[in-house]
């Protein structure tokens, strides 16, 4: 029986091969989980910019028609001044579990989707509020996959509407 030298010079050429399989099954499958847990994380951000939109549209059909000595004189049902400022604060207290939120954009669009900015409301007026705030995706690699390659930064947008139910007496 010859275990001689013939043996060792064959396992040598075999010793990396298990280490270059395992990197060949490992880097995707990372790759594939950290893209997961980018998605997860953008998802919720999502759900949560959504959120805020049905949080401004709820605040507004209570502020619209309130009293406008509490909104430093803006007229009832006008979505301007103090009232729109106290709209965007409500927008923003659902955004404030983010990391890194800006101010998000606040609109009063007329219809589903719209660009516009509606100011004036009338009683039983659908009043739709679009909360668009930006999103910083942090997972490294995930984020030039998911969020795009430039910068990270997604834009998500959520739509939310109510009738205006004001109240039917004036303020003295």
């Amino acid at each position: 029986m010859n275990v001689g030298p013939s043996s060792c010079t064959e396992r040598p050429a075999e010793r990396g091969a298990v280490y270059v399989e395992f990197l060949i099954a490992f880097l995707p499958l990372f790759s594939f989980f950290l893209c997961l847990v980018q998605l997860a994380m953008l998802q919720t951000a999502n759900l949560i910019v959504k959120h805020a939109a049905v949080v401004a549209t709820r605040a507004a059909v209570v502020i619209l028609p309130d009293d406008p000595q509490k909104y430093g004189g803006v007229s009832i049902d006008r979505a301007e001044g103090m009232r729109r400022d106290k709209i965007v604060q409500a927008a923003t207290i659902p955004l404030s579990t983010l990391d890194d939120f800006p101010i998000p954009e606040v609109r009063f669009p007329t219809t589903e989707g719209g660009s516009d900015d509606r100011v004036a409301f009338g009683r039983d007026d659908l009043v739709r509020v679009q909360v668009t705030s930006m999103y910083r995706c942090r997972v490294p690699l995930a984020r030039t996959i998911v969020c795009g390659a430039f910068f990270g930064i997604k834009r998500l947008r959520g739509e939310a509407s109510l009738p205006n139910q004001g109240a039917s007496y004036g303020y003295e």
